[in-house]
């Protein structure tokens, strides 16, 4: 007998569609309540955890058939942070075409969005990814109280591919240590076995950072639940550029070799959560790694531009329970022309214009950290480029013990020198900040450049001397009650047009000067500070064209000023525009200066008139000698009534540097709590 061949086939094309249909509509068409039911109860008997959506599953007809459920919850450990350890907004379990010919569901993918994930670890050290059976047990098989994770057989079908779109990982450690989060716009992940390589090909990135684009193997599903991922081996791109992350984490050890380049370092800041600047291109090569009871990063390589570095940390927890970190770094060149600020995020448009910025920010001391952890940095800078003198043999340190804080920094400017040391120690009621700082023959751009703002002297060299010591929580605090002295001299520079805009016609026509500013010889003074307030009672300004003498104060904590300044013509002709003159000031507020003639007879009462400008002349000829700083010192002799025409605080100045703040130091609320 002859077998219809063709026909049979056209009869197969024409029954697998129908069948498919078939199987699709039946699917449609069951009540789901019980298969979620059944798996809800099949998850709490092998996890302890209680899995429920608010919209139950339903069937989703399409290309690919699916169940799908929203607003799905996993619940936490009894001790979490919170009651869920899982929350998803949509979970979509699309299902198997060829099961539905063998009459049963099985799941061939499945879709997390909007999945927010929780993985933290109490005071002992247990995570809550340690998902034991209830007492009475069960699991898979009445009897076996054993972890889900712990298995050598799955409870569940293993499915093989996971996507993720839209979720967010967040992982918390022991309290005091910030929390890693992990935002992932899409991922997929793929895996024959819980126990055999899974691979990974997404989007990743920590807030507001710059993504990577990731491919490779990371690990094992159990061996991620263990916490001992395994081999890694995954490569992308990041920022413009590439990455590749190997090495692995296993019982023995941690060893990760990361290697990068691209265009722009600052993309590398919120990821280790310091600030970065920008600058490009870059090559890193780092190496991190468990010796025994530490952990170690090796930077190798780092180049930015022209600028080059290598350094090493330790990270270690002591005997007491303290952790320790230990940073060295060696600097062989550093350009800060291949360096700017990293771009500001942008603003949004509700928000409220930004105040005026500060000479010095009002920022608060970060101490919570005081007592909990030791800090060491270390870092030796031997050239330092993009300045209008070389920088030289540059010296950082930075150490942190339980009760106090030191930074301290040195360097050779150009023919001069510099230092800088500061202090805190947060014991007491409101801690007390020690600040010393000094400067021998340093250009002042220089000096302006380091620090951050700018007071427009680039062509002049500086000695400073300062001394300033202060309790508070704040810096606004501490300077508002700081005591001490600040000696300033400046040799011969031209000081900028602009400031001096706001000075009287008068005295602007006396100094002289051209579109490039206005050049003197040398300026001297010194700031007695108590209180907050910085008295400027000896100050000396010589100008080819007049010499000025005078004081005021600066309010550190307003960071508000006012001076009145008695100039002294050179000749007869600019006599009569050499007229006393008040001027009123500070951060972010306008400068307003006005004559006041009537304080000439106040300052320089009645009979002879010692020369300024004679007195200018005498101490230039001292061989190496600031002319003006040898002046300074005999400035009330020469003038007896200039120190009681000096401006002074109001009185609701003084009462607004009369408020302490009340905070106890965190050693104090330690104790109190314990």
């Amino acid at each position: 007998m002859r077998v219809p061949w063709r026909r049979l086939t056209w009869v197969l094309i024409a029954a697998v569609p129908i069948v498919a249909i078939a199987g699709v509509v039946w699917v449609a068409t069951r009540d789901l309540s019980r298969y979620q039911a059944r798996l809800t109860e099949q998850i709490r008997k092998v996890t302890g955890r209680e899995l429920a959506a608010k919209v139950p599953l339903a069937v989703k007809l399409g290309s690919e058939p699916a169940m799908v459920a929203e607003g799905v919850t996993l619940s936490n450990a009894p001790w979490g942070s919170r009651p869920e350890m899982a929350r998803v907004r949509k979970l979509t379990l699309y299902i198997d075409p060829v099961s539905l010919f063998l009459g049963e569901v099985k799941i061939g993918r499945i879709l997390l969005e909007g999945a927010d994930i929780l993985v933290e670890t109490n005071d002992v050290g247990d995570a809550n990814l340690e998902m034991l059976p209830p007492p009475d047990g069960s699991g898979p098989h009445a009897g076996e109280n054993r972890s889900f994770r712990l298995r050598t057989t799955n409870a569940f079908p293993w499915i093989g591919t996971i996507d993720v779109r839209d979720s967010v990982l967040t992982i918390a450690e022991k309290e005091g240590r910030p929390p890693v989060v992990l935002e992932i716009p899409s991922a997929t992940l793929r895996s024959s076995a819980p126990n055999q390589p899974l691979q990974i090909e997404g989007r990743f990135a920590a807030p507001q950072a710059t993504p990577l684009d990731l491919t490779g193997t990371a690990g094992s599903f159990d061996g991620w639940m263990r916490g001992l991922p395994g081999n890694i081996d995954v490569q992308g791109g990041f920022g413009g550029g590439k990455i590749a992350i190997k090495g692995g984490v296993g019982v023995k050890g941690t060893t990760v070799q990361i290697n990068s380049e691209g265009p722009d370092v600052s993309v590398f800041g919120p990821y280790i959560r310091l600030p970065m600047p920008a600058g490009g291109p870059y090559v890193l090569n780092a190496k991190a790694a468990t010796q025994r009871s530490a952990f170690k990063v090796d930077v190798t390589t780092l180049k930015v531009g022209s600028s080059e570095l290598t350094a090493d940390v330790l990270f270690r927890v002591d005997r007491k329970g303290t952790a320790t970190v230990t940073l060295n770094a060696d600097v062989s060149r550093l350009d800060l022309g291949d360096l700017h600020a990293a771009p500001a995020l942008p603003a949004a448009a509700s928000a409220p214009s930004p105040a005026q910025p500060r000479l010095v920010p009002t920022v608060p001391f970060s101490a919570s950290w005081l007592g909990r952890s030791t800090l060491s940095v270390t870092a030796r800078l031997a050239e330092i480029v993009g300045l209008g003198s070389k920088v030289q043999n540059a010296s950082i340190t930075l150490t942190s013990s339980e009760t106090r804080f030191a930074f301290r920094a040195a360097a050779t400017v150009g023919s001069g020198s510099a230092g800088f040391d500061l202090a805190y120690d947060p014991t007491g009621r409101v801690g007390q900040a020690t600040l010393t700082a000094s400067a021998n023959r340093v250009p002042l751009g220089d000096l302006s450049s380091l620090l951050g703002f700018d007071l427009g002297l680039r062509d002049a060299v500086a000695d400073i001397d300062l001394r300033l010591r202060g309790g508070g929580r704040t810096t606004r605090d501490a300077l508002n009650s700081a005591s001490g002295s600040v000696d300033i001299t400046v040799a011969k520079g031209t000081w900028p047009r602009d400031p001096l805009a706001s000075w009287p016609a008068e005295t602007q026509r006396l100094l002289g000067g051209g579109d490039g500013g206005v050049s003197f010889n040398c300026i001297a003074g010194r700031f007695d500070v108590s209180g907050g307030v910085a008295s400027l009672r000896r100050l000396v300004v010589d100008t080819p064209r007049a010499v000025l003498v005078g004081g005021g104060y600066v309010q550190l904590r307003s960071e508000g000023w006012e001076f009145i300044l008695a100039p002294e013509a050179r000749d007869n002709q600019n006599a009569a525009l050499a007229s006393p003159l008040r001027l009123k000031g500070g951060s972010g507020r306008p400068t307003a200066g006005a004559l006041e003639p009537a304080l000439a007879r106040l300052i320089v009462p009645g009979g002879t008139v010692p020369s300024l400008a004679a007195q200018i002349n005498l101490a230039s000829r001292q061989a190496g000698a600031n002319a003006c700083a040898v002046v300074a010192p005999r400035v009330e002799a020469l003038r007896p009534g200039l120190r009681a025409q000096m401006p002074v605080p109001t009185a609701a100045d003084a009462r607004q540097r009369s408020a302490r703040p009340q905070s106890q130091s965190p050693a104090a609320k330690r104790d109190r709590q314990r």
